[in-house]
């Protein structure tokens, strides 16, 4: 049985809108609440969602009432054809940002990722990167190409609690040692070390998207 959430995503799809862009559209609600609704979360803000969709809130709601109209939702080749950008919410000092992994996006997959099937796409948090990486810029991943010193990466470590979400920070990486490694922010410039035990991975930043 379908709920609230399958029919915000369907009628999102269908209108070929991310969950960034719905949150824009319905206004004053950010893409998170977009995705816990979907997630089968709260309805707090389901009135407005349903505007932003054309549709009631009472179809929203349980489904009754005039069925939508509008397009059609991609299709799986048109979906293959994008990227998807990936969830971080900051979350501390350092830019340190909680890591959730859940798709907030799907954006038209450059040229340089053609055919990188885990390559993901992340919304820079923070401006510790400044000026090579801004606040809402999109930064490209591409997890199979080696990681060298001097590279911007994309570092998951572990999350102080077992059960949390990794924490997750974009930096450059200047030095690197069995047991750790020690990378570098622009704003303000200073550079720390992870240990290599606390880190969950290291992914290799390979530009950055307008997208």
């Amino acid at each position: 049985m379908k709920t609230v959430g399958d029919r915000v995503r369907e009628r999102r799809l269908a209108l070929k809108l991310s969950q960034p862009q719905l949150a824009k559209k319905a206004s004053s609600i950010t893409y998170q609440a977009i995705q816990q609704l979907e997630a089968g979360g709260g309805t707090k803000h389901l009135v407005a969602i349903a505007r932003a969709l054309g549709v009631s809130a009472e179809w929203l709601q349980d489904g009754t009432g005039p069925a939508p109209s509008g397009k059609i939702a991609p299709s799986r080749a048109a979906l293959a054809e994008k990227l998807k950008v990936l969830g971080m919410a900051e979350c501390g000092a350092d830019g340190w940002s909680l890591w959730n992994g859940d798709v907030i996006d799907m954006v038209d997959r450059p040229a340089s990722l053609a055919g990188v099937a885990n390559a993901y796409g992340v919304y820079v948090v923070g401006g510790s990167m400044e000026p090579r990486y801004f606040p809402g810029e999109l930064v490209l991943i591409h997890p199979g190409k080696p990681v060298t010193l001097g590279a911007f990466v994309l570092v998951q470590r572990k999350p102080k609690q077992d059960g949390d979400p990794p924490l997750a920070v974009i930096k450059r990486l200047i030095r690197r040692t069995a047991s750790k490694i020690t990378l570098e922010q622009f704003n303000p410039a200073k550079s720390f070390d992870i240990r290599s035990d606390d880190i969950v991975s290291v992914h290799r930043v390979v530009g950055a998207s307008e997208a």
